[in-house]
């Protein structure tokens, strides 16, 4: 069901099938209200789409329609959608009058192409207890979604989602459970409130010490991962697909996605990008406009804003420039460069997956760069490599500074002598014995 095309740290370049298509990773899917549908998202680059299957079951004459004429005709949609279970309003209202089996087989009725256990998101810091009792439900709550696909051979594929709150060792029992149910896709649940409070650090654990345990064979969703400026970094840690309502809310707020953060209408002179709707239209024009008509043009640029940022991601991965990529995005934000410095925490995790081989040249662009696979790895192979005794220096004279140089090593020239030579013999360096030699500085 996904095949890896491309490598770059953790990120991929996949191609996820589906009964509906092929869909091409890392990838957002917009969010669709079944009622409500400001714009048709594929006209602006969407290739899959989420909805939330419990809003559809909840509403009689959606419901109904939905099991008539099926799930793709409902929304106007004509590629892979994977709807929700109702873990979000579970997650909001705290209860849903729905049981596990009951969604299950309702996402296949209406033709879901990817549908989803009834999980408990369990939000970050709260208590252990609490997080390990809401933990236990949604694994056997998968366990039961999975034996009740197969065993009744439905078409659709299976998420199962991996939750754990902010505990780290919660979230690697998780990833490990689940894996044994062999699902589908694997989402990473319960992340939007640490989006929400710049807590980009407890995410970047969160995420890490999920895919770890996770195979590397399937796809990763980032459930409510939505805005563009996190793309990259969530791409290096792993996932490969996104969803999110950002376009459209943010929208309904006069609010700009960018890859550099959010900006409102209120205070913007010029448009943030080279887009139809921003070489089209001037700040001016939108504030005098329409309400209604306004939020169709500020969803269609945050639209593509989001799709252009992951098609420059996914070029990024197959030139080996991801984490270049990484880390101008990140330097956007305090809190992001916060995270991209702690990312650095797991090196060694992401060295594994790092190619040793890439078309780009490495390039420095902050103290952060020492913590890439590239540094980390050459570091351990001169700490690993065979030490032998010599060192022979020799500075050239060409070069600007070159004479500070030739000062600064006229006592290191030679490095290491026989013990048993005079101090007026020359030292006679053996080549076999000689680690290298720097001739020209």
């Amino acid at each position: 069901m996904f095949e890896i095309k491309a490598k770059d740290m953790r990120g991929r370049v996949g191609l996820l099938k589906t009964n509906h298509g092929d869909v091409k990773t890392p990838n957002l899917m917009p969010v669709i209200h079944p009622r409500k549908q400001t714009i048709n998202v594929k006209d602006y680059g969407a290739d899959i789409v989420i909805t939330n299957a419990y809003l559809i079951y909840k509403d009689e004459d959606l419901s109904k329609k939905a099991l008539d004429v099926g799930l793709h005709e409902l929304i106007n949609f004509d590629g892979p959608i994977m709807t929700d279970s109702g873990s979000f309003q579970l997650s909001v209202y705290g209860d849903v009058d729905i049981t596990n089996k009951e969604v299950i087989e309702f996402q296949e009725a209406i033709g879901t192409d990817i549908g989803t256990s009834l999980d408990i998101p369990t939000g970050p810091y709260v208590d252990r207890e609490k997080a390990e009792e809401d933990l236990e439900i949604t694994i056997e709550r998968a366990k039961e979604a999975i034996s009740f696909v197969k065993d009744n051979d439905y078409e659709m594929k299976i998420n199962s989602v991996v939750q754990g709150s902010t505990y780290p060792d919660l979230r690697e029992y998780c990833a490990t459970e689940l894996t044994k149910l062999d699902a589908d896709l694997y989402p990473i649940g319960a992340v939007v409130p640490l989006m929400e409070m710049y807590h980009y650090r407890d995410l970047v654990d969160a995420v890490m010490h999920s895919v770890k345990c996770l195979p590397d064979s399937k796809a990763r969703h980032l459930m409510g991962a939505g805005h563009p400026m996190i793309f990259a970094l969530c791409v290096a840690m792993g996932c490969d697909l996104f969803d999110s309502a950002a376009y459209i809310l943010y929208a309904e707020g006069d609010r700009f996605l960018t890859t550099r953060g959010t900006i409102k209408l209120e205070n913007m002179t010029e448009m943030p990008c080279s887009c139809e709707v921003c070489c089209k239209y001037t700040p001016d024009d939108l504030r005098a406009m329409d309400k209604e008509e306004r939020v169709k043009l500020i969803a269609q640029h945050n639209l593509h804003v989001s799709f252009a940022e992951l098609r420059l991601i996914r070029q990024a991965i197959a030139e080996g420039s991801l984490m270049e990529l990484v880390e101008e995005r990140c330097r956007a934000h305090p809190m992001l460069l916060d995270a991209l410095r702690h990312l650095g925490e797991y090196s060694e995790d992401l060295e594994k997956y790092d190619p040793r081989s890439k078309k780009s040249a490495f390039f420095y662009t902050g103290p952060e760069s020492l913590k890439r696979a590239e540094v980390t790895r050459h570091l351990k192979q001169l700490e690993n490599m065979d030490k032998k005794k010599n060192l022979l220096v020799l500075p050239a004279y060409r070069k600007p500074y070159s004479k500070y140089l030739s000062n600064t090593f006229k006592g290191f020239l030679v490095y290491a002598k026989d013990e048993s030579q005079g101090e007026d013999e020359p030292c006679i360096i053996d080549n076999n014995e000689t680690d290298f030699a720097v001739l020209d500085i």
